[in-house]
């Protein structure tokens, strides 16, 4: 799959991220984005393939808010918004800024779609341990069981992941 642009600058930022959040978690997210969107939205991939590789973004200006960086980033690319009409490329927006599990609230399919791919990756328990080692590194004082329920949480508890599901 490719697309009208080329993503090659974005992509390459990948290669400066933790290893939870690297090129190869870009292009699990991307494929597993394609792969849903084929079944639930077929007429949407280039836009998946977009979202998906520019979902991290954001990360090249900090970890914290890096959904809200990569939104601006992206929405302030002339590039990229000279390439899709403005419906496409306020898709695509939506999908960047809703992406993120602990604060994300998709309400389109894509951003569905981009969100719910980004806490399967390539369908193991890749989120799972990126969430149990964020939490290893920012909370040292909990012990194993508590970062294994503290990951958990995060992953499959939150309020908005439990009414959102995987209903498209």
């Amino acid at each position: 799959m490719s697309s009208r642009i080329d993503l090659t600058k974005y992509e390459s930022m990948y290669n400066t991220f933790d290893g939870g959040h690297n090129k190869t978690h870009m292009k699990e997210v991307r494929n597993f984005a394609i792969k849903l969107g084929k079944k639930y939205c077929p007429d949407k991939s280039e836009l998946l393939w977009v979202a998906a590789t520019l979902h991290d973004v954001g990360l090249s200006v900090e970890r914290e808010n890096h959904e809200l960086h990569s939104y601006e980033l992206i929405k302030n690319d002339e590039i990229v918004k000279s390439v899709y009409s403005e419906r496409e490329f306020d898709e695509i927006l939506e999908a960047i800024k809703e992406h993120r599990a602990s604060t994300g609230n998709p309400q389109g399919i894509a951003a569905k779609i981009v969100s719910d791919s980004d806490k399967v990756s390539d369908g193991t328990n890749r989120a799972f341990q990126r969430a149990y080692e964020w939490g290893k590194k920012h909370f040292p004082e909990i012990n194993r069981e508590g970062q294994l329920m503290r990951a958990a949480q995060h992953l499959y508890m939150e309020p908005h992941a439990q009414a959102r599901g995987t209903t498209w």
